[in-house]
């Protein structure tokens, strides 16, 4: 099962933003239905009546695909049935590193063209 460029995009945001609520509270192995609340609210996830079943589908797809590892906060604890357990812990020194866009050298590009 292969992730599209467009899921990858929405694991980062996921990511990003389980991160800024995890380190904003003192919890620690919070439970997906917690953050499902937090992430329908940014949008990031759908909302549905099931308290994230779209979510954990999500992240049960990141597990399939081996690339769970792009939420780094998230760990799977397999069940019976081929369901997990997900709990979530802070991960700042496991997030994905973003690469800084040098404004100074778009900036020159763009006065050289003028």
């Amino acid at each position: 099962m292969s992730i599209t460029p467009a899921e990858i995009q929405q694991a980062l945001r996921i990511s990003k933003a389980i991160q800024e609520y995890l380190e904003s509270t003192s919890t620690v192995n919070v439970p997906s239905t917690e953050l499902y609340g937090i992430l329908a609210d940014k949008q990031l996830v759908e909302r549905d009546h099931d308290k994230g079943k779209h979510f954990r589908a999500f992240l049960t797809k990141l597990v399939k695909a081996n690339m769970l590892n792009l939420i780094p906060q998230c760990r799977a604890m397999p069940r019976s049935g081929g369901k997990f357990d997900w709990t979530f812990n802070r991960a700042a020194d496991r997030m994905p590193a973003r690469k800084q866009v040098e404004v100074a050298a778009e900036a020159s590009v763009a006065k050289e063209a003028s």
